[in-house]
């Protein structure tokens, strides 16, 4: 699937997406070893369906679920 089409896909997803905060060390991993560095808190999205997921960084959760209303505009956000 192009890009384009999950962007789409995203746009008119009318389901759930979850948003979890992960934890992070002084040394930017998160606690099954991943490295991420450090910066601002770093969160993990996916929506029930599976078209998307990933992680991204966020300065809260406001701006956090901010970001993920401007991936999916209809779409219920949930912790």
């Amino acid at each position: 699937m192009w890009p384009s089409e999950v962007r789409d896909l995203c746009a008119s997803f009318t389901g759930k997406v979850y948003i979890q905060k992960l934890r992070l060390n002084k040394r930017g991993y998160t606690d099954d070893g991943i490295y991420f560095g450090t910066g601002e808190p770093l969160y993990f999205a996916q929506d029930e369906d599976g078209l998307w997921d990933g992680y991204f960084r966020a300065s809260c959760r406001a701006e956090a679920v901010e970001i993920m209303r401007e991936r999916y505009p209809v779409a219920r956000i949930r912790n």
